[in-house]
């Protein structure tokens, strides 16, 4: 017994009609009846007298029909619940955000989702892009906030936002006297370098690489932070992202753009190739491509 057979002899018993049934539920009359018959067969007994001009139920269909109505009521609203719970603000949702972004985006995100959605639970993470891929694939996270590229076939990437990278240097005892320089100049100026290990600092070596730079660097460091104190004391120039310009209030240090090259980074959101993103989920991403200073 199949549900389609049971929506098909519903419609016939309420029409009284095979073709009126047919119309109504949008197939051909013979694959209707082929249908019904079918049914019939399954449950060994008629369920309509055909009558010249019409068909009327028998025994066997009379007892039949309130049980098919309440089969198919209860699956349409299992189908209704269903949908309503697939756009519900009231799931959970687990993100991530690697070290050079949480910063300048994470908390205004967080602020705007919790009064967007009170009753969803969010659960945050910070990590390195290696970590984060490794939990989306793991389905401990749903979405991580990253920059590309990510090289994984189990990862998807929407790109939200192109930053640019801004020359940062001391605005106290500023070693570049122009209001902007070209990137062949880079090389002159000692260096503060953001490890590898981070994707941001290995975008910057990947960037200087293909310039042709070779950078005087004075200072490596795992912390963007520390990256900005050192540049703030003179210590050195360095390729920022604009959203730590944006977002420095301690004025200083001055951010320039590069002429002849323009170095950016792609901000985006990795998610399972796999799994359905929730509702809630493509509101948390909407809201980070909004929130995003750059």
């Amino acid at each position: 017994m199949e549900i389609h057979q049971l929506t098909y002899f519903v419609a016939v018993a309420e029409t009284g009609s095979f073709s009126r049934a047919a119309e109504r539920c949008n197939v051909t009359q013979p694959s209707l009846s082929q249908q019904i018959q079918k049914l019939e067969q399954e449950l060994g007994t008629p369920l309509f007298d055909r009558l010249p001009r019409r068909v009327v139920l028998t025994d066997a269909g009379r007892a039949l029909l309130p049980r098919a109505v309440s089969i198919l009521a209860e699956l349409q609203d299992i189908k209704h619940s269903m949908n309503q719970e697939a756009d519900s603000s009231r799931g959970r949702l687990s993100v991530g955000f690697i070290p050079t972004i949480a910063p300048f985006v994470l908390p205004r995100v967080i602020k705007r989702f919790n009064q967007e959605f009170p009753e969803a639970r969010l659960s945050v993470h910070e990590d390195l892009t290696e970590a984060l891929v490794h939990d989306i694939v793991d389905g401990k996270l749903d979405v991580g906030i990253t920059s590309t590229p990510i090289h994984n076939r189990l990862i998807r990437t929407e790109e939200l936002l192109s930053e640019p990278l801004l020359v940062a240097s001391s605005k106290a005892n500023d070693i570049i006297s122009r209001a902007n320089i070209h990137v062949k100049e880079l090389d002159k100026f000692p260096f503060i370098a953001l490890s590898e290990v981070h994707c941001l600092g290995e975008q910057v070596q990947s960037f200087c690489y293909q310039q042709d730079l070779e950078m005087k660097i004075v200072c490596h460091t795992a912390q963007l932070s520390t990256v900005q104190n050192c540049v703030a004391m003179g210590l050195g120039v360095s390729l920022v992202p604009k959203a730590l310009a944006v977002s420095d209030q301690s004025k200083q240090v001055i951010y320039r753009e590069l002429s002849g090259a323009a170095p950016q980074r792609k901000i985006a959101a990795a998610t399972h190739v796999e799994r359905t993103q929730s509702f809630l989920a493509k509101k948390f991403i909407a809201i980070v491509r909004e929130e995003y200073p750059a």
